[in-house]
């Protein structure tokens, strides 16, 4: 894919946020003024981390290639690395800064041993390197994790020295965004008094790393200007998010008009451009107060998935086959109640059956769940037990259908209530990954079992 430069930053200065109702358990962020939507196909106006009050638009125009990449079909992968040359290995080398934070492996090794080396047998074999699936959804991203809490904010001297300390160790770009998402997790706070209250001020990427705090175009402005410190194409998008303060519309309510309230990235990863949202990433909004809880599947979602609670003002940005409207959007009903331990093992939010947030009573309704990447095992001694209940203490196992792909279950609905799938996670205060739905069944009632919640209906009398 050709590159393309793209103008400086215009200054970010965020409009008051929304009036909050306080209900709602995950941030929003503040509220922006909506640049004209583009026509389709066109060069639209540029998204940028510049949020200004009264003001509409950037003072610069998007360069027109970014249209025509972004909506394109992504190219195919690039060579795999132990075959492209050199020079394809590392397309934009990091700067190492003058003073400030490295290497977080800077001290030199003790010397070895020399009388404990073992003795080298000669191997004349060849080896052969077997290429490992991987991709966004299943790569293990806990090295990257560790390496984001080495450095704390307040021992921080620039933004430079930190772009340059949370990438040196990493050559893929993926893993380069990913260290930067998850350190505004361990470092930045929501500033839920000044969300609240009315009285958000203008940031900087230079203002949030020294407070500490921010609303959601202080966490997409930070990701921005780290990542293109790296050297990484990154893009603030704002638009509307279905989280805090968000209610459904009521049947027959009038469509109301587009709002943007929230902001997040537009990031290229491996030639293909990729949807995340580092202030929901980082943590919820619970009443009137922040709490940092890390949620990495707004790192690894899908459009898609990305698309059911975001809506960005430039439709270039939603990355999807079929652009879809804002009355598509605003109107599509609710899926399931899904917690955190969902994305925590593995499951696609897409696939969830029932789509929908209420199951109807007194029927006969399949529920199903599957995993959200085709690597991942299915196999029963890698996953734990699914179980739907509809009442108390009342546990029924799933089976795994393998044309369905999917765990799913034939459920007679109760008059009211809830429908549950959970996963058994321990039997007897140990790990219970790995037991077979027939050593469920012979447990159940016999031992003490402890479960997660996975996904919840509302049953409804239709």
């Amino acid at each position: 894919m050709s590159s393309f430069a793209r103008p400086p930053p215009p200054r970010r200065v965020p409009p008051p946020p929304p009036l909050a109702d306080g209900n709602g358990s995950i941030d929003q962020g503040l509220s922006f003024i909506p640049p004209p939507v583009p026509p389709r196909g066109g060069v639209g106006t540029p998204i940028t981390a510049s949020f200004g009050t009264n003001v509409q638009t950037a003072s610069e125009t998007r360069p027109p290639e970014l249209s025509r990449l972004l909506a394109r079909k992504p190219p195919p992968p690039p060579p795999r690395r132990s075959t492209a040359p050199p020079a394809l290995l590392r397309t934009y080398p990091v700067p190492r800064p003058r003073n400030g934070l490295g290497s977080a492996h800077q001290t030199l090794p003790p010397p070895l041993n020399l009388s404990s080396k073992p003795v080298i047998v000669p191997y004349e074999s060849p080896v052969t390197l077997v290429d490992i699936p991987s991709c966004l959804q299943c790569r293990d991203f806990s090295e990257v994790d560790v390496h984001a809490t080495l450095f704390p904010r307040n021992a921080v001297r620039s933004l430079e020295d930190l772009a340059y300390a949370l990438a040196e160790p990493f050559d893929d770009d993926i893993d380069k965004a990913r260290v930067i998402f998850t350190w505004l997790h361990y470092n930045i706070s929501y500033d839920a008094h000044s969300f609240l209250s009315g009285n958000v001020q203008p940031s900087t990427a230079e203002s949030t790393l020294a407070s500490g705090l921010a609303v959601c175009g202080g966490y997409a402005g930070l990701f921005e200007h780290l990542g293109e410190l790296i050297g990484l194409q990154v893009h603030a998008v704002s638009g509307h998010g279905k989280g805090y303060g968000y209610q459904p519309l009521y049947e027959g309510e009038p469509i109301p008009e587009m709002t943007s309230n929230h902001a997040w990235n537009c990031i290229l990863l491996d030639q293909e451009w990729h949807l995340v949202d580092p202030c929901w990433g980082a943590g919820v909004l619970n009443g009137t107060l922040y709490e940092a809880k890390f949620a990495p599947n707004w790192f690894t979602s899908s459009p898609l998935e990305f698309g059911r609670r975001h809506f960005p003002a430039d439709p270039s940005f939603q990355l999807t086959a079929e652009q879809y409207s804002w009355e598509e959007y605003i109107v599509a009903p609710d899926g399931p109640n899904l917690p955190a331990d969902f994305h925590e093992l593995g499951y696609n939010a897409i696939l969830v059956e029932p789509a929908t947030k209420t199951v109807p009573d007194r029927q006969f309704v399949r529920f199903s769940i599957s995993k959200k990447c085709e690597h991942m095992s299915t196999a029963e001694v890698d996953n734990y037990v699914l179980v739907i209940s509809t009442r108390d203490n009342d546990f029924t196992a799933m089976a795994f259908d393998d044309n369905e792909k999917a765990w799913v279950a034939d459920i007679f609905t109760p008059r009211d209530g809830m429908v549950t799938i959970y996963a058994v996670h321990t039997v007897a205060d140990q790990d219970a990954k790995g037991l077979s739905v027939a050593g469920f069944n012979k447990t159940k009632g016999r031992k003490p079992m402890t479960f997660k919640g996975l996904a919840m209906w509302t049953v409804v009398h239709l």
